[in-house]
């Protein structure tokens, strides 16, 4: 049985936000390239926008719910 350990999933917009960091910390914390974290950052208009895959918002979620436990 899968046990929920309380992640919720988070856009890479949206934790830049919280934490208004620099890309090369995000980088630094996720270990995605810069390029590509650019491209999840893009405005959804542009075409240099990339959707995020679900495991990426899992992640950006639990490195959220590390940051803010401590």
């Amino acid at each position: 049985m899968a046990q929920n350990i309380g992640i919720e999933p988070m856009h890479p917009r949206e934790f830049k936000k919280i934490y208004d960091i620099p890309i090369y910390l995000m980088h630094k914390l996720t270990g995605y390239p810069e390029q590509t974290i650019t491209h999840w950052l893009a405005d959804e208009s542009s075409s240099r926008y990339q959707k995020p895959k679900p495991a990426v918002l899992n992640h950006f979620g639990a490195i959220h719910k590390i940051l803010s436990a401590s």
